[in-house]
């Protein structure tokens, strides 16, 4: 399959001289750039395919905790502090 991919000047530039760099052809590079992609996205269709264990689905759900930061206030969610001021 032949494909034409258009590039700017400055992205042409730097596929050919990252190519040299390697010592590959830029043929060569990007057909296994594509194929390094696809099989990425491979793997990630697999991974939704099948059920992940608790201990995956806990590594996952603990990641996306520790991505968020503290919000650096505390609620008083004390019974006290829920009914003040209803004449309790």
């Amino acid at each position: 399959m032949t494909l034409h991919i258009p590039l700017t000047a400055e992205s042409e530039a730097r596929l050919r001289e990252y190519a040299a760099a390697v010592g590959k052809d830029v043929t060569s590079l990007v057909a296994e750039a594509i194929e390094e992609k696809l099989s990425l996205l491979d793997g990630a269709r697999e991974a939704q395919r099948r059920p992940r264990t608790t201990e995956e689905w806990l590594a996952e759900f603990d990641a996306w905790v520790d991505s968020h930061k503290p919000a650096g206030n505390v609620a008083d969610d004390s019974r006290e502090g829920i009914y003040e001021g209803r004449g309790e």
